[in-house]
């Protein structure tokens, strides 16, 4: 493992990275993957990992993800969110369906905090005109370009949510 990657690992796993919260419950012991915790609510469909700014900088962290999400055969994207957003919220609470599970089948998302890390955005190439929006992220964790937001379905339910979602998401693997 190259040092940076390990230095960042050590740093993931710490004891104060440990006590991360999904929808206001704790995160069940055993679940700190090796990179960041794993906070998906199917972990055998894809991953979703949280970061924080305290975590790091974000290019750092996004290149050890997507190194990651190769590691597991998942293609990386990141979801840009705010925990006040309607959509949102409505997209993380529906997670657990069985039609979000299988839209979001294969990838790793990088979950980001709109509000958190807003002014971290300069310099890279991540512009977000409102929430959720999902970025794909190539090999080495830049964006590539390809997008989609909440405009794509309409209202905020996994049978409107899902099929856009799935398209955008199988398309990656296809190029």
């Amino acid at each position: 493992m190259p040092i940076r990657h390990l230095i960042v690992f050590l740093a993931m796993v710490s004891p104060a990275f440990a006590c991360t919260r999904l929808n206001g419950a704790p995160l069940a012991s055993g679940t700190v993957a090796r990179v960041a915790p794993d906070e998906s609510p199917a972990p055998d469909g894809f991953t979703l990992v949280v970061l924080q700014p305290s975590h790091g900088d974000l290019p750092a962290l996004l290149a050890v993800h997507a190194q990651r999400a190769a590691e597991l055969g998942r293609r990386p994207f990141v979801e840009f969110s705010a925990e006040w957003r309607p959509p949102c919220v409505a997209l993380a609470n529906s997670l657990g369906d069985e039609r979000m599970v299988e839209a979001f089948r294969g990838t790793n998302v990088i979950r980001l905090d709109i509000d958190e890390w807003k002014t971290r955005l300069s310099g890279t190439d991540f512009i977000v005109l409102g929430v959720p929006t999902f970025f794909e992220l190539d090999g080495d964790g830049l964006p590539t370009g390809r997008t989609i937001t909440s405009a794509a379905w309409g209202r905020d339910i996994p049978e409107n949510m899902a099929p856009p979602l799935q398209e955008f998401f199988q398309e990656a693997s296809q190029q």
